[in-house]
C-alpha cells in the first residue's frame, strides 16, 4: 500500500520575499502510473541543485520541498515535486566538457556507436549539451543531429556547425527531425531520462524516430548504485527519476521497445548503459539483462534513508570539530551534488571559506541555499586550505592526481561518500 498522499496538489510558496513559486507534487508514478508510492526520504526544503546565482540574486535562496518516493509496482525511485522546467533550464550552467573523465568516456562511446552505425546512417542525440559526444562523432565522420532545450547546447551548435533542433524531445520533435533529416539508425540519450517529468513522452518520440532495425542507446545513473552506496547527494529536483532496470523495462515495453543489453559503467558514481531495439527487431537479449533484473530484488531501500540521516550528522560534526580547532576548510567541486550535500548537512559559510570549481559559468556565484561563494581553481592553488571537502567525490582518482601537490604539502581531502574518509 502506498504511503503517499492520494490527491494531486499544486502548491504555492512565498520564499524569501519572492513572488509565488509554483510546483506540482506528483502522486502517481512517472513510468507506470501507479499510485502505490512509498516515501523513502523527506529532504525538507532544498534549493535547485544547479541554481548557481550571484549572492544578491534572491533566486540563490529559493527552496522547494523535496521528497524521494519509490513505486511499488515498477520500482522507479523519483522526486515527488516537479519544478517548472523553464525555471531549471533557462539559465542552465552545466557544461559536460569541463570534466576530462567525461570527455574520455564519450570518446569511447562515440567509437562504439560508430561501429554500430550503418554506412551513411544517422545518429540523433537527445540532450546533447555542449557537444561532448557530438564532437568525437563528427571527428569519426558520423552524420549527427543534436536536440536540447538549453542555451548551452544552442551556443555549442552555433560554434561548431552541427545540425541542431532546440527544444524538449517528444513525438512532435521526432516528426520534425524525421521530416528534415530522415529516420534515425541510432538515438542516444545520456543522463537525460533522469530529468524528465514524463519519460513516456520522450520514449514515444524515440520509437517514432527509430528505423525498424535501429538502436536506442542511453545511459542513466543506476538506482542500484545509489541505494547500495548511499548517494543521497545525487537526489535533486532537476533529477526527477532514478531508474532500476525493471522500471526501464516497463517504460520501453510500453512503447514497443525491448532491452537487449545492459552494462554497468562507473561514470557519475555508478550508471548503466542500456541498448534497446524495436520489438520486432532480431537481436536477442544478453545474459546481463536477466541477471540484473534478478539482483534488483535484493535492494534494501529502507537502509538508504537511515544511512543518509546518520551520515549527514557525522559529516556536519566532523567539519564543526575541525573549525573549532582553527582549521581552514573549502569544498572542491561546485556540482549539483555539492548543493544537496551542503544543504542536507547544514554546511554554510561558517564551515567553508568557498567552493573551488573549474567552470567559468559558476564563478562569482554562490552555492544555492547555503550561500558559499564559488571561486576559480586558481584560488585553491594560490593559498591551500588545511582541508578540502571533496564534493565531487565521484571523480576522486582524477582529483587526487590533479592535486598531488596539495596532499604533498600536508593538507588533506575529506571524501564524504560512500563512507567518510580523510585522504
Amino acid at each position: 500500500m502506498g504511503l503517499w498522499p492520494c490527491s494531486l496538489e499544486t502548491l504555492e510558496l512565498t520564499l524569501f520575499g519572492m513572488s509565488d513559486a509554483q510546483f506540482v507534487r506528483r502522486v502517481t508514478c512517472r513510468v507506470c502510473g501507479s499510485s502505490e508510492l512509498d516515501l523513502v526520504l523527506d529532504y525538507g526544503r532544498m534549493p535547485l541543485a544547479g541554481g548557481f546565482f550571484p549572492a544578491e540574486d534572491e533566486r540563490s535562496r529559493q527552496v522547494f520541498p523535496m521528497h524521494l518516493v519509490r513505486c511499488e509496482d515498477c520500482t522507479l525511485l523519483q522526486v515527488a515535486e516537479t519544478i517548472n522546467p523553464e525555471t531549471i533550464f533557462s539559465t542552465y550552467s552545466y557544461t559536460s566538457s569541463v570534466n576530462r573523465m567525461l570527455v574520455a568516456h564519450n570518446v569511447e562511446l562515440a567509437s562504439t556507436l560508430k561501429e554500430m552505425l550503418p554506412r551513411e546512417g544517422l545518429i540523433v542525440e537527445i540532450g546533447c549539451n555542449d557537444g561532448i559526444l557530438l564532437k568525437p562523432l563528427v571527428r569519426l565522420d558520423a552524420k549527427v543531429v543534436g536536440v536540447d532545450p538549453s542555451d548551452v547546447a544552442q551556443r555549442a551548435a552555433d560554434e561548431n556547425g552541427w545540425p541542431f533542433v532546440r527544444g524538449y524531445f517528444d513525438r512532435q520533435k521526432a516528426s520534425e527531425i524525421q521530416g528534415r533529416f530522415g529516420f534515425a539508425d541510432i538515438v542516444v540519450a545520456n543522463n537525460v531520462c533522469a530529468h524528465l517529468d514524463d519519460p513516456n513522452r520522450m520514449v514515444e518520440g524515440v520509437a517514432k524516430l527509430l528505423r525498424p532495425d535501429g538502436y536506442f542507446v542511453f545511459e542513466v545513473h543506476y538506482q542500484g548504485d545509489l541505494i547500495e552506496t548511499g548517494q543521497y547527494d545525487t537526489v535533486y529536483h532537476e533529477h526527477t527519476c532514478y531508474y532500476s532496470l525493471n522500471s526501464l523495462k516497463w517504460l520501453l515495453e510500453a512503447h514497443g521497445l525491448r532491452i537487449v543489453d545492459v552494462q554497468r559503467i562507473p561514470i557519475h558514481g555508478g550508471s548503466i548503459r542500456v541498448t534497446s531495439v524495436p520489438m520486432a527487431s532480431s537481436p536477442p537479449p544478453s545474459l546481463n539483462v536477466q541477471q540484473m533484473l534478478e539482483e534488483e530484488a535484493d535492494l534494501d531501500v529502507a537502509r538508504f534513508a537511515v544511512f543518509a540521516r546518520r551520515h549527514g550528522k557525522l559529516l556536519h560534526d566532523l567539519l564543526a570539530n575541525l573549525r573549532r580547532a582553527g582549521k581552514r576548510i573549502v569544498a572542491y567541486g561546485a556540482s549539483g551534488r555539492a548543493t544537496i550535500l551542503l544543504n542536507f548537512c547544514s554546511l554554510g559559510n561558517e564551515f567553508l571559506d568557498y567552493v573551488s570549481d573549474v567552470s567559468p559559468l559558476r564563478y562569482d556565484r554562490v552555492v544555492p541555499g547555503v550561500g558559499v561563494p564559488v571561486l576559480p581553481r586558481e584560488r585553491f592553488h594560490e593559498d591551500y586550505p588545511d582541508y578540502a571537502l571533496m564534493t565531487a567525490w565521484n571523480y576522486e582518482q582524477e582529483i587526487l592526481r590533479d592535486e598531488a601537490e596539495f596532499l604533498n604539502k600536508g593538507n588533506a581531502f575529506i571524501v564524504p561518500l560512500p563512507q567518510i574518509r580523510i585522504v
